[in-house]
């Protein structure tokens, strides 16, 4: 009986320890990310914003998915691939190209558009003071589902004359919005409270690794530089960015694809107004932070910019795998 428990003792912890070796192997995407289609120019940093812009639409452009692909769903393996992969080369790529190797477990799925961002009167700066360059990236975490909840999330680069992309990204919570498929419906933003649910606990582990604030995005390169690549004599930069919807963006919240309700919307359209909290809670402990202290924040935020859709919505292979993102982790 001994011999028996042992054996079969050696066999699960086996088991666990090739899923875990091999568990990308098995998971979608299944294979890795080869270079770019396109061949991307030696000086692509020393270009132009917009002539940046120009190379990554044309490979969203000419990769459009004729079929809308199932979003990925995400569970147990792909956390454990996850936590194997490079989570510092989020925040250490300056590229706008994804590594080669490099898998999208979370947002795996979404649609991308030109951007402008247009400024009210504020005081802070760089992008902050308009761009008429960038990419919107709007996508689902993953694949709703029986106990998966729908969870809305943005990506946005805005492209800069001779220096690297300013780069964010924003979330409506860990959480999500429960079965509501209105992706327009609340507000997003780069600090959200931490998760209370046992899988938002295992994500919070995970990226853990790299950062002691991982629910929680910088936004001093954002302000660094502006569009023209000029560096001001001093960076003043917000702490929490609130992307609130345009009021005319109301979609339906039964189950449904998102993606084709972002295919309707037209160029030349406010897709969010861009909000900063006031600057008394920029030194708030966010470990504090809540729902009710987000939506206090929000009713005091200064409106300082609009981001206005300036080509359709596009689904592409491309814009799913090729483009990368990168994350202004705080230390």
């Amino acid at each position: 009986m001994k011999s028996i428990f042992s054996i079969a003792v050696g066999g699960v912890v086996l088991a666990a320890v090739l899923t875990y070796v091999f568990a990308d192997s098995f998971i979608e995407p299944r294979n890795l990310r080869s270079p770019s289609s396109l061949s991307i120019p030696e000086n692509y940093e020393t270009l132009k914003g917009c002539k940046k812009q120009d190379i990554l639409w044309e490979e969203i452009r000419t990769s459009v998915h004729k079929i809308l692909p199932p979003f990925r769903d995400f569970g147990p393996l792909q956390l454990m691939a996850m936590s194997k992969q490079h989570l510092k080369t989020k925040a250490g790529v300056l590229s706008d190209f994804s590594p080669a190797g490099w898998k999208k477990y979370l947002h795996g799925r979404g649609s991308i558009a030109k951007v402008a961002i247009v400024p009210r009167n504020n005081s802070y700066t760089g992008i902050f003071q308009g761009a008429k360059c960038g990419l919107l990236r709007l996508s689902l975490t993953y694949a709703p589902g029986e106990s998966r909840a729908v969870a809305p999330g943005l990506a946005l680069k805005i492209l800069r004359d001779g220096v690297p992309s300013a780069n964010t990204s924003a979330l409506v919570s860990l959480e999500g919005q429960n079965k509501d498929y209105n992706f327009f419906k609340y507000p997003m933003s780069n600090i959200v409270p931490i998760g209370t649910g046992y899988g938002q606990k295992l994500v919070h582990f995970v990226f853990s690794r790299v950062s002691n604030h991982p629910e929680e995005l910088l936004t001093e390169d954002m302000a660094s530089w502006n569009s023209l690549g000029e560096s001001p004599k001093e960076t003043v930069a917000p702490r929490q960015l609130f992307f609130v919807p345009a009021p005319e963006l109301k979609f339906v919240s039964n189950e449904h694809d998102v993606r084709e309700d972002f295919a309707k919307i037209p160029a030349n359209t406010l897709i969010y107004q861009l909000r900063v909290a006031a600057p008394e809670f920029k030194d708030f402990d966010y470990s504090k932070y809540s729902s009710e202290t987000a939506s206090s924040f929000l009713d005091h935020s200064l409106h300082v910019a609009d981001i206005i859709s300036t080509s359709e919505f596009i689904s592409s292979e491309f814009g799913d795998d090729g483009i990368f993102f990168k994350h202004q982790i705080r230390p």
